[in-house]
Order: structure tokens, then C-alpha cells, then sequence
């Protein structure tokens, strides 16, 4: 049986997901607050928690924080799209290390009600089985960066880059370090539908990079971070334009794979692949094609990653020319970015 602990202020949605969760055999308790929640963990052991982010007092985002500091246990936000300061501060509560972000349901009245609480049970019996650590928050990272990293083939014109549950916090390591880049990146990210607008303005927020939702065959630009529209796939296109590619019943959206795949046959050696944290192995079979067609592919290292498994499946099939946490990427990516500028300005390449 799984044990959850529902936080949340409306006790109408307590009581909602509660019957919800009862009726498929979920063992659930409630806390009205984020305080009464962090007292509630002293003496219980939940296996997986939802949170809310618009609560008086303490919000969804500092009590995700409070909990990921004290207990390692997955939490899943339960919050409205439609409400903007809600969805940007779950954003922040994806940044301190909850694992998913979902619309809440609205009541048995509404059209969607059972494709959200579909969705709810899936993604909490898929995250329930993730192991967590305890996210103290000011810990720093040693860098980590290749002693002798391996020499770049060619001068790359594009950059993908693929997460899923745990992104956030490994973009953030990546993003926020990067100085200008002289070509596009295209990120594939799952992320609810409804939360893509605040997921763009919360990673515009971290970074020095322009943030736009991809248009189907607009010419991708240097220095700008790219997005799926919900319900796309993501690639690139001849004369590096971005491809969108309508999803049809696919397990993961937008598709790394899809990504990683239309990044090789475009570009080959010119392309880089980067994969980060997730679940499943979602981009491992892209990344591998990316690299035998000469591209420099970067796996995320599995210990710095909140959820291993993607970054794993990507090096079991030896799919990664470098492992290196975000921060080591971000530092590769700034040094080849350099060396790019350096031979288009300089004379004969110096």
C-alpha cells in the first residue's frame, strides 16, 4: 500500500484527492499547512508526498525545500495551471528538487477531471519507486571537469539538451553559468501541459539566454534556449529550422529521442547532445546515434543527477563521449564556446 501525505490549504481538495486516492488503495494523511506538514514527518513516514504551492504561511516552495533538507522523499506539486503566481512558484519547487508538476483536479463536474486524475495515479505510482537524497540547501559541489577532455571533432552549430523528472535542478547548474553561446539550444523537457508559459519565464530567470517556445520552421538563432510547444516534439530541420512534430500517444513528450535522432541525421559531428536527469530511458538511443555520427555527447554523472536513470541507460550503451555533472557542461560548453569566437575573430584561426 502507498502511503501518501496530501498538503494542501483547501480542505475541499484535501477531501478530493483524498476519496481519489482511497479509492485505489493509496493510505492517505493530510496537512493543511506547510508547518503542519513538516511537524507531521517528525513521527510519520510517508512514501510519497503532494504539495501545493499557494498556502498561507509557509509556501509549497520552502516547505518542498524544508522536507527535501530533512527526508528523503520524493514530492509531486498538485497545483492550477491557470493560476499564474501558483505555477511559477511551482517552478521554484521543481528547482528545489520535487520531482513533477501537475494541474490539479477540479471536480468530477469539470471535462478533464479524469485525464488529470489519470494522471496523478500514474505519476505518483512511477515516482513513489524513485530513491531520493536529502537536498541540504547552500551544499556546494566540487567541479568537475575532464582532465584531458576529449578533442571537440568540429565547430558545433546546435545544442540539445534532454531532461525529465529532476531537470529543473540540473538546467539550473547548467543554465545559470553559460556565458554567450554562439549557436541555438534546443531543449526537450517534460513538463505538464499548462506549465510550459512559467517554465520558460522561470528558466529566463536563471540564465543569460533568450527563452522562446520554438515555431515550427523559424530559423533557429545563436544565444537563444528553445522549447517544445506542449503536445510537440521538438527537432531541426535543413537550414537549421525548427521542426515540430504533433505527439500521438507517445509515452514521452517532447521526445529526446525524437531530438537527439533529427540532431544527428542534420548535423552529425556538428551537433552536441547532453542528457540529464530522468526517469526511464527516454534520449540513451538518440544520444548513441548522435555519437557515432561524430558528435560530442555528455551524459549527466549519475550521482549529481536527482534521478539517475535516464543519464545511466545513456552511458550503458556507451552513448556518452563525457560524463560530468552540470556544472563540469556548463564549464566545457563556455571553453568551446570560447575557442569558436576566438577562431572566427581571430586571425587564421588564432
Amino acid at each position: 500500500m502507498i502511503r501518501v501525505l496530501i498538503v494542501d490549504d483547501s480542505p475541499v481538495i484535501r477531501l478530493l484527492l483524498r476519496s481519489v486516492l482511497e479509492h485505489e488503495g493509496f493510505e492517505v494523511r493530510e496537512a493543511s499547512s506547510g508547518e503542519q506538514a513538516l511537524r507531521l514527518l517528525e513521527g510519520y513516514r510517508p512514501d510519497i508526498v503532494t504539495m501545493d504551492v499557494h498556502m498561507p504561511g509557509m509556501d509549497g516552495y520552502e516547505t518542498t525545500a524544508r522536507i527535501l533538507e530533512r527526508h528523503a522523499l520524493p514530492v509531486v506539486v498538485v497545483t492550477a495551471s491557470a493560476d499564474a503566481y501558483a505555477a511559477a512558484t511551482a517552478m521554484q519547487a521543481l528547482e528545489a528538487g520535487a520531482l513533477a508538476v501537475l494541474d490539479k483536479p477540479r471536480g468530477p463536474g469539470e471535462p478533464n477531471f479524469e485525464a488529470c486524475v489519470a494522471e496523478l495515479l500514474s505519476t505518483l505510482r512511477s515516482m513513489v519507486q524513485v530513491k531520493i537524497v536529502r537536498r541540504p540547501r547552500g551544499a556546494k559541489k566540487a567541479l568537475v571537469v575532464p582532465a584531458s577532455p576529449s578533442p571537440i571533432p568540429a565547430a558545433p552549430r546546435l545544442v540539445a539538451i534532454a531532461a525529465s523528472a529532476g531537470g529543473p535542478v540540473a538546467l539550473k547548474a547548467l543554465l545559470s553559468p553559460l556565458a554567450e553561446q554562439p549557436w541555438p539550444l534546443l531543449l526537450a523537457q517534460h513538463i505538464a501541459i499548462g506549465f510550459l508559459g512559467s517554465f520558460r519565464d522561470w528558466l529566463a530567470s536563471i540564465c543569460r539566454l533568450s527563452v522562446r517556445v520554438a515555431e515550427h520552421g523559424q530559423v533557429l538563432r545563436p544565444g537563444v534556449l528553445y522549447l517544445a510547444p506542449d503536445g510537440h516534439h521538438l527537432g531541426v530541420g535543413q537550414g537549421l529550422r525548427a521542426q515540430l512534430q504533433a505527439a500521438s500517444g507517445e509515452l514521452y513528450c517532447p521526445s529526446a529521442d525524437h531530438l537527439f535522432r533529427q540532431v544527428a541525421q542534420q548535423l552529425g559531428v556538428h551537433g552536441v547532445g547532453i542528457q540529464l536527469s530522468g526517469m526511464g530511458r527516454d534520449g540513451a538511443e538518440g544520444l548513441a546515434e548522435l555519437r557515432r555520427r561524430g558528435a560530442l555527447t555528455i551524459a549527466q554523472e549519475p550521482s549529481s543527477a536527482v534521478i539517475d536513470a535516464m543519464p545511466l541507460a545513456a552511458i550503458k550503451l556507451q552513448a556518452a563521449c563525457q560524463v560530468l555533472p552540470p556544472e563540469g557542461m556548463a564549464a566545457l560548453l563556455n571553453s568551446i564556446a570560447l575557442r569558436s569566437v576566438s577562431r572566427s575573430t581571430g586571425p587564421e584561426g588564432d
